[in-house]
């Protein structure tokens, strides 16, 4: 093991040579960051986003969540690492998920950067709409909508 640290810490000690990182020492340890200075950042961040596909992650994880009947994902989420994005919801969800196992998934694939969703079970959701929830209305009409999974069908009553 300690042979792969040494290995890793060159290489970070050549990005911070480059000027692609700089580092900060705090109680003995040395921390390395992102210059944001760099000249090439810009190229870095492209490339890394052409890589970065957080819709094909999501999509996987929804696929093992028999309890939801309804999942829509704003396609503003592609971006939230660089930009929050101005959708009342990242993602809306009708049915049972388990909430804390969710959020950890979040966390993993958007590097604890917040995203904004709600989750309400199908009766609240059939409540809602026959007194017609303007929030409702709003989120599931929002434009930029993916919607990932659909068993109630809904998208087809919006058109």
């Amino acid at each position: 093991m300690e042979e792969q640290i040494n290995s890793v810490k060159r290489e970070l000690d050549n990005l911070e040579s480059l000027g692609v990182l700089k580092s900060k020492t705090e109680l003995r340890k040395k921390i390395f960051f992102i210059n944001t200075r760099f000249y090439l950042l810009d190229e870095f961040r492209d490339i890394f986003l052409k890589s970065y596909d957080p819709l094909g992650e999501i999509r996987k994880f929804f696929k093992t969540q028999s309890l939801l009947e309804v999942v829509i994902v704003n396609e503003s989420l592609k971006h939230k690492l660089i930009d929050e994005g101005k959708a009342i919801l990242d993602i809306f969800m009708i049915g049972e998920i388990d909430r804390e196992a969710f959020s950890n998934f979040l966390q993993s694939i958007f590097f604890d950067k917040k995203i904004k969703f709600a989750i309400i079970s199908t009766e609240d959701f059939f409540n809602r709409l026959s007194y017609g929830d303007k929030l409702i209305h709003n989120i599931l009409r929002e434009k930029g909508n993916i919607f990932i999974k659909d068993t109630l069908k809904v998208k087809e009553k919006l058109d």
